[in-house]
């Protein structure tokens, strides 16, 4: 619970395993251990799906991924994003580079996150609208999610470019849904789309106003990257996946 603080020993405890467990090396970057198994579940699980059921398969992929996104999104607003006390953000005693910590983000920013992806989700589960779908989900993880880890998270562009590939893993659920989908079906038409490079345009450009919306939304709530002795090894789930 926000506010909650640990008897100092079991504090400096969990802070030292939290930092030593959630790191991993691989070939000479430091990784966080939860990019690693979730980008790799992400991608696994909806390879197997899609071998399995094919469009179906991918649909219910990205259905898992984006509520887990939504889940992490609902729990910060829970919780009061912005407002959770610094012995919470993560062990203080670490280097700077260890790993680069999250921005702290106001409210609305979860709340919007969340509109758009239960937008994006219910337009292809209810309606079957696909690349308006993909439209939609590539504004929330391949804009606004690339631009907040690249350019708020804590590090310079190489080590927050190593906090991405859970957000990567999720757009390329989102473009194989899209591109598996029958370009002559409703979720194409829809959009007055007839073939997969009209759709991967698409999502291309909605991609480029997420990133765009994300940078505006930053710059007029006052968004701006954490000190850099502060350092979290958990990155975002959700959009700031």
């Amino acid at each position: 619970l926000t506010g909650c603080k640990f008897h100092p020993v079991q504090n400096c405890v969990h802070r030292g395993l939290r930092h030593r467990w959630h790191r991993v090396a691989m070939a000479g970057a430091t990784y966080s251990l939860y990019e690693v198994a979730f980008t790799a579940a992400a991608l696994s699980g909806s390879s197997v799906a899609w071998i399995s059921y094919g469009h179906i398969g991918l649909i219910i992929a990205l259905t898992c991924v984006v509520g887990l996104s939504a889940l992490g999104d609902v729990l910060e607003v829970l919780r009061g994003s912005g407002c959770r006390p610094a012995a919470d953000r993560g062990p203080k005693d670490a280097p700077a580079s260890a790993w680069p910590a999250e921005p702290e983000l106001p409210p609305q920013w979860y709340v919007g996150m969340l509109a758009i992806q239960g937008a994006g989700m219910a337009a292809q589960l209810l309606f079957g609208l696909t690349v308006m779908s993909g439209m939609l989900l590539s504004f929330v993880f391949g804009g606004c999610g690339v631009c907040l880890h690249l350019r708020y998270y804590s590090g310079n562009y190489s080590d927050n470019a190593r906090t991405l590939p859970p957000v990567l893993s999720i757009v390329a659920i989102i473009f194989a849904m899209v591109m598996t989908a029958p370009s002559d079906g409703r979720g194409y038409t829809s959009m007055g789309v007839h073939d997969k490079w009209g759709a991967m345009a698409l999502l291309f450009f909605a991609g480029l106003f997420g990133a765009a919306g994300a940078q505006a939304f930053c710059w007029y709530m006052g968004v701006a990257p954490r000190d850099l002795k502060e350092t979290n090894p958990f990155a975002g789930l959700g959009s700031s996946p």
